[in-house]
């Protein structure tokens, strides 16, 4: 069996400080009403979890940061005791920094510890110990005075271990790693053996996700003090394993005195969005969606988010696409209300009888899709301020033509799907394929500036910019990489928009229930999923 097959987990596990041999996870908790918990859903850029270590330190609630440091390789070795009781033989990879220093204490933890069977340690230093200077000098230096002793690269045997630590490079690294270090990770990456990782996988961007040339492939990555930014989405997803997280005991207050980056999204309370209905309520009272696209050849596009709309509680369905589509639909879909469009006139009793819209799922970049979406437009522009508000859905090809023809909306009622492709053209940047420097966080901020509404940039750790924060779903698996998905993502979000739910819950409901119904497929097999086995995952969902 291969160990080093990446886990998309959908819940962290945190540690509580109290007992910090119990652990309990993000989607179990009970204290809803209760403030206690609320740091655990943020996510924090480098520089302000160097501010809660700098804190700790200054308001006396450790004593110095070398005390943090023996606190996280207590947490480490408490991890390895639960979830690898019977192993013998550990491996440690230090690199410099405090990183390494974390490895050193717990291997002098492990050492010492008085336990059956016994840990043999080996203890891999990729940087000359000479050179390791402060916290990092003195855990290297204690190690030694134990009995320890430091090897090299020519000693180690990866495949005689039973566990690699990685704490090789914390969360500061800013260039790509070359020599030495990238060949040590390709090692460690190369072997079946299973890899917990210090903090955060070497190789990866802190603040972005993103990977610096090359990044250790975790199983399980155990992080301290704060939640990283860049820990839920990009390449971290396929390279962080299962997140597993512990304070180290900083004091709650100090949490409100440095500024999160991002919020990680819960079902737990994320779900309670979602409309509840009367028992007397009939199909008008739960929304009428229009969705509007299916060029010809693409008629399935809107099929899809249809009926991703009407699984996801949309009252009624329209659809306004090419006559060609209509019986094609309606022959599979009945409960659907298709409408035969050629021209853009022909919108305008459909548009005044939607509470939501939705508009680009197979509409094509041609003179058809560019009169349809300008009607769209025009129509929300002119509603008279005494009209209830009617709010939108734009994606996929409506995407595309914005691009292509400068088209910026500003409408604070629309919720805008691109995936990074399409952020990109937005954007006019040069490339549409994510590299190792892309930072997700700053084209998403660049977007709302932008275009104003409410976005969403899809992919593996998707985002929403909220109002105040971005918020990131940790749900989602690449099984999802697959035809459809993003035309059932925006029927979804057009049905919870129909029913009334606002613009930032519609964003936060929609994209987790999505990815949630993702994960429920995937327990069938990840490997030729298709959309439409997320409809009975997304009703299941909702009557859960």
């Amino acid at each position: 069996m291969n160990y080093k097959q990446s886990s998309y987990s959908t819940s962290s596990s945190i540690s509580t400080d109290e007992s910090p041999r119990a652990e309990c996870h993000l989607h179990h908790h009970q204290q809803k009403s209760n403030d206690r918990f609320n740091y655990i859903h943020y996510c924090y850029s480098v520089e302000s979890v160097r501010n809660l270590d700098y804190l700790m330190v200054q308001e006396g609630l450790v004593e110095n940061s070398y005390q943090l440091m023996s606190r996280a390789a207590d947490r480490l070795l408490d991890f390895i005791n639960r979830n690898y009781p019977r192993i013998e033989h550990i491996t440690i990879f230090c690199g410099s920094g405090n990183n390494a220093g974390d490895g050193y204490v717990l291997a002098k933890l492990a050492r010492e510890q008085e336990k059956e069977p016994r840990l043999s340690v080996q203890l891999i230093a990729i940087a000359d110990p000479d050179t390791l200077s402060g916290d990092a000098r003195q855990a290297c230096q204690e190690w030694l005075d134990c009995g320890g002793s430091i090897d090299s690269m020519d000693n180690i045997h990866v495949q005689t271990t039973e566990l690699i630590i990685d704490a090789l490079i914390g969360t500061g690294l800013n260039r790509s790693l070359e020599n030495e270090w990238y060949e040590t990770i390709a090692t460690i990456n190369n072997s079946s053996t299973p890899v917990l990782s210090v903090d955060i996988p070497s190789g990866l961007d802190a603040n972005t996700g993103s990977v610096h040339g090359i990044a250790v492939k975790a199983n399980d990555t155990v992080t301290f003090i704060a939640q990283k930014l860049g820990m839920y989405t990009a390449q971290a997803r396929h390279y962080c394993g299962k997140i597993h997280f512990s304070t180290l005991g900083v004091d709650e207050s100090l949490y409100s005195k440095v500024e999160h980056s991002a919020v990680l999204m819960e079902w737990a309370d994320i779900g309670d969005k979602l409309p509840c209905r009367s028992p007397v309520s009939q199909k008008r009272d739960h929304g009428h969606l229009l969705i509007i696209g299916g060029d010809y050849g693409m008629g399935g596009a809107c099929r899809i988010a249809g009926e991703a709309a009407l699984r996801s509680g949309a009252g009624l369905v329209s659809i306004a696409t090419r006559r060609e589509n209509v019986s094609a639909i309606t022959s599979t879909r009945p409960e659907l209300m298709v409408h035969g469009i050629e021209h853009a006139d022909e919108l305008e009793p459909l548009l005044k009888k939607a509470s939501a819209i939705a508009i680009g799922p197979g509409l094509g970049t041609g003179q058809w899709g560019i009169a349809l979406l300008d009607k769209v437009t025009q129509y929300l522009k002119h509603l008279p301020d005494s009209a209830p508000k009617v709010y939108c859905v734009i994606d996929a090809d409506a995407l595309n033509i914005m691009a292509r023809h400068n088209v910026v909306i500003q409408n604070p009622d629309i919720i805008y799907t691109p995936h990074f492709a399409e952020a990109s053209r937005l954007l006019k940047h040069t490339s549409e394929s994510p590299s190792e420097d892309t930072d997700r966080f700053a084209i998403i901020r660049n977007l709302k500036e932008k275009y104003h509404g409410t976005f969403i940039l899809k992919g593996a750790g998707t985002l929403i910019h909220l109002q105040n924060t971005i918020a990131i779903c940790p749900y989602g698996n690449e099984g999802m990489a697959s035809a459809g998905m993003g035309d059932c993502l925006t029927g979804i979000l057009g049905a919870l928009l129909a029913q009334k739910l606002t613009v930032s819950d519609a964003a936060q409901v929609g994209v987790c229930l999505h990815a949630k119904a993702g994960d429920l497929a995937a327990m069938e097999g990840k490997n030729g999923m298709i959309v439409s086995d997320l409809f009975p995952k997304i009703r299941q969902i909702l009557n859960d």
